[in-house]
């Protein structure tokens, strides 16, 4: 009985303490539910993805042709909606409807689940599917935040998926569970952010150009990259009879794409347009190196919206021609600045 004797002991005396902790965390999650949507425009992006599919599809009207951009930070600062309406609509007279997805710092490993969950699975499936990227954002790796696919993105049905391709382990695992119950978890690594930078002085650029050259440097020694991730996406799109336009966006250094990556994407007749660099856009139009200024984002939209307007026809239905490596059609001025490089 010594042992019930010890057990009562420790929770005398341990057992205040405890109740003030659970206390603690349970204000502390109420309280981040309450603010949630203030911690960042990311968060508020996030929990408006339900918005978004639904804004694409809805019930009351005809929406036309239905665009989708599908990307991250990049394309929420490289897709202007009001310039890309004018430009298709100057080329096509077809109606149109266009939504961003743009969640940051995140790669097709993300924007599958976001495409699966809140399209494919709800039956909205857009007409028109635009994937803007650049780099490793296609190839085989993990998400890069597990917490918030746990919060945001997923629900049980992705289980079997989660674990083949994002959470190899059981401390992974174990975090993913945490973070779909705790709003306080799922974001800590944001409020950890909102500390330093109150602290730090010019904190979060140093950390992003930080985190840059160390992802750079990890690739150099990443065995060739695979694709299955992607192949799977691919047939996914197409059994819903989407169009997939993969968008190899500008950035202030040039880069090269892979050659496994055009080698499937050749295989699988897959559109990729090559706005790697777009004729007027320069290395000074991205202040941080990744992020287009207003001005490359209005160049870059219109680049994209004169190729989809383009192939309008064919997205609504006319005789498929096999996708290539190609650059936007060209008119007037950009005609003249492509001829001149």
């Amino acid at each position: 009985m010594n042992w019930l004797k010890q057990a009562r002991t420790i929770v005398g005396t341990e057992g205040p303490v405890l109740l003030v902790v659970i206390c603690g965390l349970l204000l502390g999650e109420l309280g981040m539910r309450l603010v949630e949507n203030r911690l960042s425009k990311d968060v508020a992006h996030l929990k408006s993805f339900e918005k978004i599919a639904a804004d694409l599809n809805p019930y009351d009207a005809d929406p036309g042709m239905r665009v989708l951009f599908l990307g991250n930070s990049m394309t929420r600062y490289g897709i202007d909606p009001f310039v890309f309406q004018q430009e298709f609509c100057k080329q096509s007279d077809r109606p149109i409807r266009s939504v961003k997805m743009n969640p940051d710092n995140t790669a097709l490993a993300d924007w599958d689940y976001a495409y699966r969950n809140f399209f494919s699975e709800e039956g909205r499936h857009p007409d028109v599917l635009v994937i803007g990227f650049e780099g490793g954002h296609l190839r085989d790796r993990p998400s890069n935040h597990p917490d918030r696919l746990a919060r945001y993105y997923c629900d049980s049905d992705d289980w079997l998926r989660l674990m083949r391709f994002d959470l190899p382990s059981f401390e992974d695992r174990a975090s993913f569970l945490v973070s779909s119950l705790s709003t306080m978890y799922s974001n800590r690594d944001r409020l950890q952010r909102r500390v330093l930078d109150a602290v730090i002085p010019e904190y979060r650029d140093s950390s992003q150009q930080l985190n840059r050259r160390q992802t750079s440097l990890a690739e150099r020694t990443l065995p060739p990259p695979t694709y299955h991730r992607l192949k799977e996406f691919i047939d996914l799109v197409k059994s819903e009879n989407v169009r997939l336009v993969l968008v190899a966006m500008p950035i202030a250094e040039k880069y090269e794409l892979d050659p496994g990556l055009l080698e499937l994407l050749k295989q699988e007749h897959v559109e990729l347009v090559d706005a790697r660099q777009v004729p007027g856009i320069v290395p000074e139009m991205f202040p941080d190196g990744i992020h287009m200024t207003e001005d490359a984002s209005k160049l870059y939209t219109a680049y994209v919206a004169d190729h989809l307007a383009g192939d309008a026809s064919q997205m609504s239905g006319g005789p498929e021609t096999e996708p290539s490596q190609t650059p936007a059609p060209q008119t007037g001025a950009r005609q003249a600045s492509a001829a001149q490089r």
